[in-house]
């Protein structure tokens, strides 16, 4: 292709780009934004906010505000720590903050950034398709349609505006496909492991699927041979070896690391049945993942096409993702074999794509009759399809259809009266490119605005009371800002996002991510059993109003609205409020460091009760590896004396059958001891319908809810601990139904435990700093303890220097940092990396150079071997 080509190619892709977001771009100017209401508003938006802030004061891997405190290089290269686009975007806001061009880079300026940056993207995704598709032989023009038609298919839109860094894949695959195509066609080896380093180091996970697609179509190539192959299968073979180690090795950086915050997050195995097959879309009309342009039908009925083997290679790819489409085992093997999810289905669309682009370079040989046949099947089959519909007809969108189908009667009319002349094809192109835009902006609106609920995703909404509103920020900052404790954490989540300490710029007590620390998950769903107030994998949050945890975990705040009737844990006292809302301050804070000799085992205390566990945590330390010092048993269970009614239903031999609109059982003990503060219920609760929905569970004041057996996001995880205030009569309720409700224990907190724990603190406390991955202590260790403890969470990457000389980090109180003390002066630094890094550093720096060294031993030989 001459310069000019390119030049107005580049010009074509940024103004198609634009153009295909219409729709949003017109959105944006009423204050409507192109994040998804949910994951978009809960994860994309915290997060962006979050790593550009660390990113700023130069803190790449490790935040004690993601969360309790997290590896962010590892646990957040699922989203955006490692991908390339959002990098550059940080440098250009960085920048752009810097010369004063951008202010206020705050969660509404990431919303309002959104579609330029997906815009941008797109054009991005425009250029590189369209060199690909020029590469494999296809003219200009065409190779341009098929890059719009792959870049602005459906799922683009979707992925950009639901799961932003999804739609980062859409720029790696072409690269895969050119690195394969480079090599066997100019046995050049080099593109490929750029494309392969890129897509390993900017996300593992669509490193996955992306390699499955390459690998795919790698042995396609093997079948299709072309008239411009080089290299010869054995030689293939013979380089795809070195290509894929270099890969991985120059990845290793971030693909390490990624992978194993991947391996050590936790999500219950999914065990419902995956089906083979089922026609749940229709993929001619009104699919939210994959719409087939309506020329890659008529092309399929073309007999002339197929003499073509280029064709006939994105022929084949097109038609086997039109059947992984419509197979959830396909979408589990691509989701890791995990639940069914069709994130895969951009790939068809490049497929489909670049036969469009083959198909139509080649109408000017296709016969009169064939293209009249040809068009007959077409209309024939979106006839019959739409006739037989019983899937989508009552969403299938008019505006959508009409266009579908004025495309395929504008198609036949050029055919058919045109022929394939000069004015004819650039008709054909023009039309598919403008139907492409309407079908990309129709979309838009009705899909993602209004069935997906993007309209609500304004600046007005990112301002209430369920994101972040001003009169919640301003009473928690003022009382951070008067607070001595740099670490102090505040209790507060705006209408259950878990992230909302991110977006209000606090420590807090909660995080929703897909790639969470799998030790924290273990504590709140068996070690500690502490009842979220919502059940639902890849989040944690508070700690049930369970005095004892906030103390230790350095929780000194807890915000409510006035209007609710949210639990006050003990020891917590009225700090401020305004007219909505008040700031409870805890009396019982513990020092951020504590020492202790009294060593509980981990296995010992795995009979005992979740309370018994915090006084043991109180009292000392728990270990599954030192030698324990001390053992503590259960106080009396209360259960034993007392009496158990049915109320609105039955109860019976562990079966609670609730006939009422709500009912449950009420736990009678009678008159209790001024000392007891707050009673802890423990039983096993199971819904005994597959089918019955989301429901709630209410012991007195404390509140939860409980996944429904069908949901992917059921944690089944069903022993249950709830902290009430202590009370005569313990009522438990859930909705009308059928339960297992077993293995009820009772006991009763007086709180002399964590008094004791308080008063020792106070004693002699140990001088801490903490800057990012760093955490220094200093501390005269006069009383001989042996262990100190951080309220940290314990992942690996962690390192402990004790008076400068090395020695193990401890994993203890089941999920929390620490290790030996020495007699004497003991000057601590614990420093992070991520997992494996050295290691991953090593392994890209001699990935690279040995790539380095393979060009340069290939460039010596190739001119010997010519002379």
């Amino acid at each position: 292709m001459r310069r000019n080509h390119w030049l107005l190619i580049l010009g074509g892709s940024v103004l198609f780009a634009f153009l295909a977001h219409a729709f949003f771009f017109y959105e944006w100017t009423n204050d409507r934004f192109m994040v998804g209401p949910n994951d978009g508003m809960a994860q994309m938006l915290p997060f962006k906010y979050f790593l550009y802030e660390q990113y700023k004061i130069g803190e790449f891997f490790y935040s004690l505000q993601f969360g309790l405190g997290g590896g962010i290089y590892s646990q957040l290269a699922y989203y955006f720590s490692t991908s390339t686009v959002f990098f550059l975007t940080f440098l250009v806001v960085f920048l752009g903050e810097f010369v004063g061009l951008f202010q206020d880079i705050d969660t509404v300026f990431w919303g309002q950034a959104a579609v330029f940056v997906n815009a941008i993207r797109l054009a991005a995704v425009l250029l590189i398709s369209t060199y690909v598709f020029r590469y494999i032989k296809i003219k200009w023009p065409y190779a341009f349609l098929a890059a719009c038609l792959y870049g602005a298919s459906v799922m683009y839109f979707r992925h950009a505006s639901f799961w932003e860094f999804f739609a980062d894949a859409y720029l790696w695959l072409p690269l895969l496909v050119l690195g394969v195509e480079k090599l066997i066609r100019e046995n050049k080896p080099f593109w490929l492991i750029l494309a392969m380093s890129l897509s390993l180091i900017n996300n593992f996970y669509f490193a996955y699927m992306n390699f499955i697609f390459i690998a795919i179509y790698a042995l396609l190539r093997w079948v299709i041979r072309l008239p411009e192959d080089r290299l010869s299968i054995p030689k293939q073979v013979k380089s795809y070896i070195p290509i894929v180690l270099l890969s991985f090795a120059i990845g290793a950086i971030s693909f390490i690391p990624a992978v194993y915050g991947y391996l050590s997050n936790h999500r219950p195995p999914f065990t419902d049945e995956i089906e083979l097959f089922d026609l749940h879309d229709n993929i001619l009309y009104a699919s939210r993942l994959f719409l087939l342009p309506a020329l890659f039908v008529f092309f399929a009925f073309i007999k002339r096409l197929y003499q073509d083997r280029t064709f006939v290679l994105f022929a084949c790819l097109g038609f086997l993702f039109i059947v992984f489409h419509y197979s959830p085992f396909i979408g589990s093997a691509f989701n890791g074999f995990s639940a069914p999810q069709f994130r895969f289905e951009y790939m068809g669309s490049f497929a489909v794509a670049g036969a469009v682009g083959v198909g139509l370079q080649m109408l000017k040989s296709v016969p009169r009759k064939q293209l009249v046949t040809g068009l007959a099947a077409m209309l024939l089959l979106y006839a019959l399809v739409y006739l037989m519909d019983d899937f989508s007809l009552s969403v299938l969108n008019p505006a959508l259809a009409f266009f579908a189908w004025a495309l395929t009667v504008v198609v036949g009319v050029l055919l058919l009266w045109l022929g394939t002349a000069k004015p004819a094809m650039i008709t054909l192109v023009t039309t598919t490119l403008v139907f492409q835009l309407i079908a990309a902006n129709v979309g838009q609106k009705e899909f993602l605005s209004e069935n997906g609920n993007l309209q609500d995703s304004t600046r007005a909404f990112m301002e209430s009371e369920d994101y972040n509103e001003d009169e919640q920020r301003s009473l928690i900052h003022a009382a951070l800002e008067e607070n001595e404790d740099p670490l102090a954490r505040v209790e507060w989540v705006a209408d259950y996002r878990n992230n909302t300490p991110l977006v209000q710029d606090f420590y807090g007590n909660s995080a929703y991510s897909s790639v969470l620390n799998d030790q924290l998950l273990f504590l709140y769903y068996h070690d500690l059993e502490i009842d979220m107030g919502r059940e639902s994998v890849s989040r944690y949050s508070g700690f049930g109003d369970r005095a004892n945890l906030h103390s230790m975990l350095q929780v000194r705040y807890k915000l409510v609205a006035k209007d609710s009737d949210d639990p006050i844990p003990y020891g917590f006292t009225l700090h401020s409020e305004n007219e909505t809302y008040e700031l409870y301050e805890n009396e019982n804070v513990l020092p951020f460091a504590r020492t202790t000799s009294t060593v509980y085992s981990k296995e010992d205390l795995e009979e005992v009760s979740p309370l018994t566990r915090e006084h043991a945590m109180l009292d000392g330390m728990i270990s599954s590896n030192e030698r324990a010092t001390s053992t503590l048993e259960d106080p009396p269970d209360l259960m034993e004396q007392a009496e158990i009614e049915a109320v609105g239903g039955t109860y019976e031999n562990g079966t609670l059958e609730v006939t009422e609109e709500k009912g449950g059982i009420d736990i009678i003990l009678g008159e209790r001891d001024d000392a007891v503060q707050d009673d802890y219920l423990s039983f096993f609760l199971l819904n005994n319908s597959e089918t019955a929905p989301l429901f709630s569970l209410k012991v007195n004041e404390f509140k939860t809810s409980r996944k429904s057996l069908e949901s992917i996001y059921r944690t089944n995880v069903n022993d249950i601990t709830i902290r009430v205030e202590s009370s005569d009569i313990l009522s438990l309720r859930v909705p009308e139904g059928s339960y297992t409700l077993t293995d009820l224990e009772l006991y009763s907190e007086t709180y002399d435990p964590l008094q004791q724990a308080v008063q020792e603190g106070s004693e002699e406390p140990i001088e801490t700093s903490v800057d990012g991955g760093e955490i220094r202590l200093q501390y005269d260790n006069t009383t001989d303890d042996t262990h100190v403890v951080l309220p940290v969470p314990f992942e690996k990457g962690w390192e402990v220097e004790v008076n400068g000389e090395k020695q193990p980090v401890e994993q203890l109180n089941y999920a929390f940092l620490g290790t030996q003390l020495v007699p004497g002066e003991n000057d601590i630094t614990f420093s992070y990396l991520p997992p494996y890094f050295r290691l991953s550093l090593s392994l890209t720096v001699v990935g690279l150079l040995a790539t380095g060294g393979w060009a340069y031993y290939r460039r010596r030989k190739t001119p010997r071997s010519r002379s």
